[in-house]
């Protein structure tokens, strides 16, 4: 009988113990896949998080409301030139269509992941960043090392009032990341949206080159995905859907000018672009998921 007390009594206290036990919610939590909590502050449109790993990947990632995390940005601080995230690797399919990039313009700074890669492997490139929250910038500054110099400017501005000053020049390409992002601000995703009409688009393909390309990072299974895509078709003569295998990101390539490039051609291209890139990117794969 003893023993049966024992044990009663050892049970009451697990069970004690785990319903005492604080719960481990989304913004309590230290650790995750995407490591240690070592900064979160709120701004004005996101609750903003950032992360590291063991090994060092530090992620900037977007909370909403509930809680839920979305990655949006990381670099690992031992080796910051290489891309850690499918889909900002995907999207520089983008060379396909326009290989030499002299000016671009990057809308959603993030941690500055992309700037960091194309100013390691395009040493001679010079990159503008658009971003709507003061906090991203000073964020990106403090944690991820993405800072002003003489080959980058950052623009924190609104993107939709940006593009109608035509001061700003002409680019090569245009990379849009700024649709997506879990936030704390009602009004966020509307801003997002006016960035996606077919009319706003119009304006976006006015500011850049001849033969300049805008490049896309989409999420396939998001309502208004097939009515963005409607609205790129109807502004931009060439548009080219890329997959990027278990990420659920759409990569979109849209070009104004030339005729349709044939995947015979882009296997060609990507060829040529892999040795050049000395295998910084799998452009032979990028083609293989051309739709």
């Amino acid at each position: 009988m003893k023993n049966l007390a024992v044990i009663g009594f050892a049970l009451c206290v697990v069970v004690i113990a785990v319903v005492l036990l604080p719960k481990r919610g989304p913004l309590n939590r230290k650790f995750a896949d995407y490591g240690q909590i070592i900064h979160e502050v709120d701004s004005e449109f996101s609750r903003i998080r950032v992360r590291e790993t063991e090994d060092g990947v530090r992620t900037l990632i977007f909370v909403d409301e509930d809680g839920r995390e979305s990655r949006q940005s990381a670099i690992n601080v031992h080796r910051p030139h290489e891309l850690q995230l499918e889909y900002t690797k995907n999207i520089f399919a983008s060379f396909l269509f326009q290989p030499r990039q002299e000016r671009v313009l990057i809308v959603g700074l993030g941690g500055g992941g992309m700037v960091r890669f194309l100013h390691h492997v395009s040493p001679e490139m010079f990159i503008e960043a658009v971003e709507i929250d003061p906090a991203v910038v000073a964020v990106a500054a403090q944690y991820f090392g993405t800072q002003e110099n003489d080959r980058l400017k950052i623009h924190v501005e609104d993107a939709f009032q940006f593009f109608r000053d035509s001061s700003h020049g002409l680019y090569d390409v245009i990379y849009m990341d700024a649709f997506l992002k879990p936030t704390i601000n009602a009004d966020a995703p509307q801003l997002a949206q006016r960035l996606k009409t077919a009319d706003f688009l119009r304006e976006i393909r006015a500011r850049l080159e001849p033969n300049g390309v805008l490049a896309f990072n989409l999420i396939e299974s998001d309502n208004s995905t097939e009515t963005d895509l409607a609205a790129i078709g109807d502004v931009f003569e060439n548009v080219y859907l890329f997959s990027v295998p278990a990420t659920g990101n759409l990569v979109v390539i849209a070009a104004a000018h030339g005729s349709r490039l044939s995947q015979a051609e882009l296997e060609d291209r990507a060829s040529g672009l892999e040795a050049e890139f000395a295998g910084a990117l799998p452009f032979k794969q990028f083609v293989e998921g051309l739709r």
